[in-house]
C-alpha cells in the first residue's frame, strides 16, 4: 500500500457564500465519505483548514510574513486527506469519490514519499 495526500481546493468556489441548507448538506457528504474511507481501511487522516488566518513565510535575509496562506482563490486549500491505496490508479479512484468534485472544486493527489529518519 502506498500512501497519498489530497489536497482539496474549492477553486472559484466560495464555500461560506452557500445557502446554509446546501452547506449543511456537503458536510454531511464529506462525513459519510470519510466514513466510508474509515470503513474500507484506507483513511489514515483528515483536517479542515480554517478560511481565515494562516501565513505563508519565505525567508529573504530575514523571515518576511506574507499575509494570507495563499495569493490567489485558486491556490486556497481547504481540506486535506491521507489516504492508503493500491497505487496511483486506486488513489485517483477514491478522489473522484470527492463530494468537492461535485459542487466544482478540485482534488490534487501527491504521493507521500516516506522520510529519511536517521538514528
Amino acid at each position: 500500500m502506498t500512501t497519498y495526500l489530497f489536497l482539496l481546493r474549492p477553486e472559484s468556489l466560495a464555500l461560506g457564500d452557500m445557502p446554509p441548507e446546501a452547506h449543511a448538506a456537503l458536510f454531511d457528504r464529506f462525513v459519510r465519505w470519510s466514513e466510508s474511507l474509515k470503513e474500507r481501511g484506507c483513511l489514515r487522516a483528515v483536517e479542515s483548514l480554517m478560511d481565515a488566518g494562516g501565513a505563508t513565510l519565505r525567508k529573504s535575509g530575514g523571515a518576511i510574513v506574507v499575509d494570507g496562506p495563499y495569493a490567489e482563490v485558486k491556490e486556497l486549500v481547504s481540506g486535506l486527506f491521507v489516504v492508503e491505496a493500491d497505487g496511483e490508479q486506486a488513489a485517483r479512484a477514491i478522489a473522484a469519490e470527492c463530494p468537492l468534485l461535485d459542487v466544482g472544486g478540485s482534488v490534487e493527489v501527491r504521493e507521500i514519499a516516506p522520510f529519511p529518519v536517521r538514528p
